[in-house]
């Protein structure tokens, strides 16, 4: 089982990746078997093609997308749940929402399951 601080490395990898606009090392994070449903309601992907097929999705509704921590990661036996705001640059216009995202993180150090909450009514323009 993973250390916390081996989960917590996760969700910094995680981030960094997604910051970095980084398709190949985001769907390195996975196994190979995983799930990923983002929002929670919308559908589970599952394995590398279909969270890269998420991936591409998402990038094309958004020019930019920052992932930024509102809070410390929350561990609990092989999972890590932390919050966070997600801030997209939509037609020139800086949107944001508030997700609580949970992983399951294999003994490989691997994402095997990943759920999002969030809700699209909850985005709004960026003040910051």
């Amino acid at each position: 089982m993973p250390t916390p601080d081996e989960l917590r490395a996760v969700v910094s990898a995680y981030m960094d990746a997604m910051n970095a606009n980084d398709k190949d090392a985001y769907v390195a994070l996975f196994s190979n078997d995983a799930s990923l449903e983002d929002p929670v309601g919308s559908g589970v992907r599952h394995g590398h093609d279909e969270i890269g097929e998420f991936w591409d999705m998402v990038h094309s509704l958004s020019e930019s997308i920052t992932l930024v921590p509102t809070g410390p990661p929350r561990v609990a036996a092989n999972e890590v749940a932390f919050p966070m705001q997600a801030v997209n640059n939509v037609g020139g216009t800086k949107m944001v929402v508030d997700i609580i995202d949970v992983f399951v993180v294999d003994d490989a150090g691997k994402i095997a399951g990943m759920r999002a909450f969030w809700d699209m009514a909850e985005m709004r323009p960026n003040e910051g």
